[in-house]
């Protein structure tokens, strides 16, 4: 009977110990989710529910046609010694009415600080302060000493109605908790309900910057070996699937940044934007898609970007207050969440999916069709917001196909050099003609024949196109902040970066039909190889691939973005004892031309090893050609090309 019993009990601890080792074994911990008021909200959210007269005001009390009244107004909130610190202008008169008279009027005006303690309603999610001091000052913010008739009068009406002040914090938890189930799969269906359900209000604490309110929840982690969470290997439907997702994701990341287009940004706010951007973007197009990737390289791309954006969102929104202010605590609140989510680890089985970006979009006061659209076009706006001022001229020609049918023979004509020039002042001839037949797509397909490139064309050929970079340059330089001094330096790198790029090339023909220039892994198009994911809603898709003039005006104008926004700033901030020299400017400008602002300090790092990228080398190579005028080994590239 003992060894019976005995082999039970090592059997039964075996099958525990298998248990707990298999993949899917669960265990429930309890986290602490956070919910911030930062105090410019929190002061949104209390004009909106009691400061609601015009101006921020509220009127206290109202007695005998005035001859009694008290008026708050204009609160600010902060924090001191722990607590909450609530200023409001106060303005009181007290009279004695006999009739229609009111005698012997008293007046005083200052300000009336409230130090108070937050509490929370464990069950219904109330927010509420309790006053625990406070003090009076006058106009000038000096201390007062109100006459005490004036201040007993007045005292308890103030003090209930500013006690009584409440914020409803259930409709942003409910919000958060919608937002948290959409991230699980069917599969775990019943681990989100149980963890949703689980919700409660735990320590709520006054910081130097917010009121915080813990929200707690109990979760279920999974434990699956580290090989299965941190990769898989793609299926083709399971990679269209990432790909979806991604773009939802992306314009949803734009309409976050373009939310902010009312908001005062500072330069610093805009580069937040545009480095949170290009950063997100870029790791996007160097993913390895067709083989292994991270289990949910979305949610960590949504991870990185909040916690980047963060503090620039909390700035701005919710300083103002408006019928979003209540949306905009719950989409802070949502996104806090999932960070702290994310800190337990790849364990929860969380994914961020097209329904829980709907969602978080529909916080922000958008509709789904004007968030989650891939859509190709310029966006003004985003522009705008990153400080990259007004698009390129979008009058040439733009297609939405892949190829167009061309007479080949035609290309090669002679009079093919009258036509361009017909083409290009046709415009300041006759405006109002050219308008109503700049849309038809015969003579849209003239315009793009003199960008063709010829055997018996090719030295006729590189000068127009040299001098339609030249004359962008010049444009772009003209109207950017570049020093002088660099100015040679820029139209050096305008051309080698062409040259290493497409050789100079928009458009090649193939059996009687013409296309734009696509880069072997089909991300970016035309003269200056532009991806059209990266610059989306930056440039026009269309007219990047079939107008030469709107492409080489994008390059310029990145090269120009690189150079002010990113080289130049970085040297500054680097304090170097030694200047860079030219031709290192002009290597790493290309290196983040080529792959995005990070770009900049690995070039310098591979330099500094002597271990260049093959892009690196040849693009000096071009660069060195161009420096010296050895224009003559463009044959090399361009002949035989098209």
């Amino acid at each position: 009977m003992k060894l019976q019993l005995k082999n039970f009990f090592r059997i039964s601890a075996l099958l525990l110990v298998l248990i707990l080792l298999l993949p899917g074994y669960a265990s429930s911990k309890t986290v602490s989710l956070p919910l911030s008021i930062d105090y410019p909200l929190l002061r949104s959210l209390v004009i909106n529910s009691a400061f609601t007269d015009p101006d921020q005001t509220s009127v206290v009390l109202d007695e005998n046609n005035g001859c009694r009244k008290i008026t708050i107004s204009e609160p600010i909130f902060s924090e001191e010694n722990s607590r909450v610190r609530l200023e409001t202008k106060l303005q009181i008169h007290i009279g004695t009415n006999i009739g229609n008279t009111c005698l012997m009027p008293i007046e005083w005006e200052g300000y009336l600080s409230l130090f108070m303690e937050p509490r929370i309603d464990s069950n219904e999610w109330v927010l509420s302060f309790e006053t625990v001091d406070s003090a009076l000052y006058d106009k000038n913010h000096e201390t007062a000493h109100v006459a005490g008739i004036v201040w007993t009068f007045a005292k308890p009406f103030v003090y209930d109605y500013l006690n009584n002040i409440t914020i409803n914090l259930a409709p942003p938890v409910s919000e958060v908790q919608s937002f948290l189930s959409s991230l699980f799969p069917p599969d775990l269906d019943l681990r989100a309900k149980k963890m949703i359900n689980s919700f409660r209000p735990g320590k709520i604490v006054t910081t130097p910057d917010a009121v915080r309110v813990a929200i707690l929840a109990d979760v279920e982690e999974t434990y699956e070996k580290d090989e299965d969470i941190e990769q898989e290997v793609l299926s083709d439907e399971e990679r269209q699937k990432f790909i979806g997702i991604w773009e939802a994701w992306d314009p949803f990341l734009v309409h976050m940044i373009t939310s902010l287009s009312k908001e005062p940004l500072s330069e610093d706010d805009r580069q937040v934007l545009l480095d949170t951007l290009l950063e997100t973007r870029y790791s996007f197009i160097t993913e390895p898609l067709d083989a292994t990737m991270k289990r949910d390289f979305v949610r960590d791309q949504f991870i990185t970007t909040w916690a980047q954006l963060s503090p620039v969102f909390r700035h701005h929104l919710g300083d103002v207050p408006c019928k979003a202010t209540l949306g905009y605590l719950a989409f802070f609140t949502a996104s806090d969440a999932l960070y702290a989510l994310d800190e337990i680890g790849p364990t929860l089985g969380i994914e961020i999916s097209r329904n829980g970006l709907i969602r978080l979009a529909r916080l922000l006061g958008a509709r789904e069709s004007e968030v989650l659209a891939y859509s190709p076009g310029a966006d003004p706006e985003l522009r705008e917001v990153l400080g990259l001022g007004v698009p390129p001229d979008d009058s040439g020609p733009a297609f939405d196909v892949d190829e167009l049918e061309i007479d080949t023979q035609e290309i090669r004509s002679p009079e093919h050099d009258y036509h361009h020039l017909l083409h290009a002042i046709m415009p300041l001839l006759c405006t109002s003609a050219w308008a109503a037949e700049k849309n038809n797509p015969a003579i849209q397909l003239d315009t793009i024949k003199p960008w063709i490139v010829s055997k018996e064309d090719l030295t006729p050929y590189l000068e127009r196109i040299k001098t339609l970079l030249q004359n962008v340059s010049s444009d772009v330089l003209k109207n950017g902040k570049i020093a002088e001094k660099y100015h040679d330096l820029y139209r050096q790198i305008v051309l080698s970066a062409t040259w290493q790029e497409s050789c100079f090339r928009q458009f090649k023909v193939n059996k009687g039909k013409v296309t734009y220039l696509r880069s072997y892994n089909s991300t970016s198009v035309g003269l200056m190889q532009i991806n059209e994911r990266v610059w989306r809603g930056m440039y026009d898709a269309n007219h990047l691939r079939w107008d030469i003039s709107y492409n080489a005006r994008a390059g310029c104008e990145i090269i120009d973005l690189y150079f002010r926004r990113y080289a130049l700033r970085k040297m500054e901030k680097m304090k170097l004892e030694k200047s860079l020299d030219d031709d290192t400017i002009a290597r790493l400008m290309y290196a983040m031309y080529n792959g995005g602002p990070a770009q900049f300090y690995k070039f310098l790092n591979r330099k500094k090893k002597g271990k260049y990228y093959l892009s690196d080398k040849l693009f000096f190579e071009k660069y060195s050609w161009v420096k010296n005028n050895q224009w003559e080994n463009i044959s090399k590239c361009l002949i035989g090309s098209s």
